[in-house]
């Protein structure tokens, strides 16, 4: 109900296309952080696990912040990579290393 009423206010002031604007440039931010979110994420499989899980639970609240509700996809899935990353970094490096043949 609160968000109708709100909807009505900027149609009468008729500013309701700058707020769509504003949502897209948001939007646009969000997915940039997201972004750098997941691939942190995975990163925290292979090195350095703690520095890259906190970098991507930072852009996963970041995102969130800005209205993206990925981001707590991106901070569950970081917290969860970064503990893998913790207990088993060591033998996922060695299998990593077998397979690409350094």
């Amino acid at each position: 109900m609160n968000m109708s009423l709100e909807m009505c206010k900027y149609f009468i002031k008729g500013d309701y296309m700058n707020r769509a604007d504003t949502r897209e440039k948001i939007s646009r931010g969000t997915g940039i952080l997201v972004a750098i979110g997941i691939i942190s994420a995975i990163m925290s499989l292979f090195v350095y696990p703690f520095i890259f899980g906190f970098i991507g639970v930072i852009m996963g609240i970041l995102s969130t912040k800005n209205g993206s509700r990925t981001g707590l996809f991106v901070i569950v899935a970081s917290i969860i990579l970064m503990g893998i990353g913790l207990i088993f970094s060591g033998a996922i490096m060695n299998n990593a290393r077998h397979y690409l043949g350094i």
